[in-house]
């Protein structure tokens, strides 16, 4: 008699395996949701520094262009403009710093990817000239990227 009620003492001591893999399942949801959030938290940030280094550049490109009357670097007409956007970008960068219009470089966004130029500046190739970031996925030209107009047109510029 008493073997048995020692037994029966000893199994409401455990859990059931039932138990621990609905305890493990919960706490695999939970860490999902948690992981998801702050991952969308994490491109939020990446985007917002992308946002303001793509500003930062654009107001650097723009007293350039009123200083030496088209956008950098002079004579070229498309740095940085390939797609993907690559290392051709550091012209960008290194005429801007040299220039003294940026205190430090800005080559790559966020993601590591170079930042992206498409040079339309009314002496070489009229129309509209951007800067942009690839965004996450590193193409361009995908839903993911962000662009922001440098100039315009050119009649925006003979104004």
């Amino acid at each position: 008699m008493k073997y048995k009620q020692k037994l029966s003492a000893e199994k409401i001591k455990g859990f059931t395996l039932i138990e621990l893999l609905l305890v493990i399942a919960i706490t695999s949801i939970l860490l999902t949701v948690v992981l998801v959030s702050v991952n969308a938290a994490r491109d939020r940030a990446r985007y917002s520094r992308a946002q303001s280094d793509i500003n930062q550049l654009r107001k650097a490109m723009l007293i350039y262009k009123i200083d030496r009357g088209e956008l950098p670097p002079l004579g070229d007409n498309c740095s940085g403009c390939s797609s993907p956007p690559n290392s051709s970008w550091t012209a960008v960068t290194n005429a801007l710093v040299a220039g003294g219009y940026m205190t430090s470089r800005i080559d790559t966004d966020p993601w590591g990817n170079y930042y992206g130029y498409d040079d339309n500046d009314c002496n070489s190739n009229p129309g509209l000239s951007y800067v942009y970031t690839a965004g996450a996925d590193g193409l361009s030209n995908t839903a993911d990227d962000y662009r922001v107009t440098i100039t315009p047109s050119c009649a925006a510029d003979s104004q």
